[in-house]
Formats: structure tokens, C-alpha cells, sequence
């Protein structure tokens, strides 16, 4: 009875999108703040950035301020769609906490890959000037979707309807694509982008590891035992 009840189709996923919501409030939200707390109270943005070198100091507070930040309204809705668009089946398949935790987590340890692990590489290939280049908005945590999406197709219950698979492998792909299609023109910020996105991606890899492991953590237990 209660599969029944959690029949999908794409109106009952989407209403029942708290998370996603939730996401997006978030979001909104510091949107507005940095923008009183940098135009009325005249706070410099560059508080709010993250950048390697900074990172690498040790000022860690900058990670969780800068995957918040967004200077541009038209980054921000961008971003949002993104969220829209595959937040609603991944958190139908995983719950709203599993989602919300991994979205922002995905920026979080992203940064820090991003930092630690191709801070040494960006310097010696592209040069000081894009070294110290700063960072900010939820772009890594959009880019640690893809792999809940993934999941999100793989886990069997609560089942999908054929349309919302559809409609969920389309957008995935979309997104994919447009976010990590090899351009040979690109410019070395933009190459160092997509390797920022990538480490969003590879966080997004090891939620979904800790989600598999936490679903699964009464299998593995028998088994070890």
C-alpha cells in the first residue's frame, strides 16, 4: 500500500521536493545578506571569496562563505535551475537530509580538493595570476548532483515511472554534457573551472559512497561478522 502511495510521477516528486527547496531558500537567502552586508553596510565581497592561496593559510571559514556567494543574480538562477531540475528525483530516492547534507558538503570538500589536491598543479601550469584566481557560488555542489543522480536511477525502490526516468536521464545528460565538454579554446580560467567542477564532482562521488554504505550498513555488517 505505501508503494502505492509512492507511485511517482513527476507532480508527486516535485511536491514533495522539501529539500530542494529547502536548497534554494538557502541560497536566495545569503543571496539577499551578501548583498545588504556588501551595499549597505559597504563589506567588501572579497571577505565572502574563497581563493587557493587563502584556503591553504588556513582560512577555512572562506569555504563555507564562498559556495553561498553568488555576484551575479543570472549565476545564481543558473544554479538554481540546475537544483530544480535533478534535486526533486534525487531526494525521491535518497530523502531530503541525504540530499541537503551531500549538496552542501559536495562544495565543502570540493574546495578543499580543489586546494590541497590542484593548488601546486594550477601554479606551475597556468601561471600566479590564475593561481590566486577566487572562486565562489554552488557551482560544485550542482556538479556533485550528477552523481546522486545516478543513484538515483540505480536505486529500485521507490520505483520511477518510465517518463520520470526519461525526464531525469535527459536533464542529467544535458547538464553533463554542457558542464564537461571538451572546448580546445578554452582559456585557462575556464580549464581551471572545469577542474573545479570535477572536484564537485569526485565529493559527489564520495557522498554517494557514505550513502551506499549507510543504506546498506545492516548487509555489510552480517557480512563482516
Amino acid at each position: 500500500m505505501l508503494l502505492k502511495l509512492r507511485n511517482s510521477n513527476l507532480l508527486s516528486i516535485v511536491l514533495g521536493a522539501r529539500g530542494t527547496f529547502l536548497i534554494c531558500f538557502i541560497l536566495l537567502s545569503c543571496y539577499l545578506l551578501y548583498s545588504v552586508l556588501a551595499y549597505t553596510f559597504l563589506i567588501p565581497t572579497g571577505n565572502f571569496l574563497g581563493d587557493i592561496p587563502s584556503v591553504l593559510r588556513g582560512e577555512f571559514w572562506r569555504i563555507i562563505t564562498s559556495t553561498v556567494y553568488h555576484y551575479e543574480w543570472e549565476h545564481l538562477l543558473k544554479n538554481m535551475l540546475a537544483i530544480i531540475v535533478l534535486g526533486p528525483f534525487i531526494e525521491w530516492k535518497t530523502g531530503s537530509f541525504a540530499l541537503v547534507t551531500s549538496f552542501f558538503l559536495s562544495s565543502w570538500i570540493g574546495v578543499l580538493l580543489f586546494s590541497f589536491g590542484f593548488g601546486g598543479f594550477i601554479q606551475s601550469t597556468f601561471g600566479i595570476g590564475t593561481y590566486i584566481y577566487s572562486f565562489y557560488g554552488a557551482s560544485m555542489s550542482v556538479y556533485g548532483l550528477f552523481p546522486m543522480a545516478i543513484i538515483a536511477l540505480l536505486i529500485k525502490k521507490p520505483a520511477f515511472s518510465l517518463m520520470t526516468k526519461f525526464v531525469l536521464l535527459g536533464s542529467f545528460l544535458y547538464y553533463f554534457i554542457v558542464g564537461f565538454w571538451p572546448n580546445p579554446d578554452a582559456s585557462d580560467t575556464e580549464v581551471v573551472v572545469q577542474i573545479a567542477h570535477s572536484c564537485g564532482f569526485l565529493a559527489g562521488l564520495l557522498c554517494v559512497l557514505i550513502i551506499l554504505i549507510l543504506r546498506n550498513r545492516k548487509k555489510i555488517f552480517s557480512y563482516m561478522s
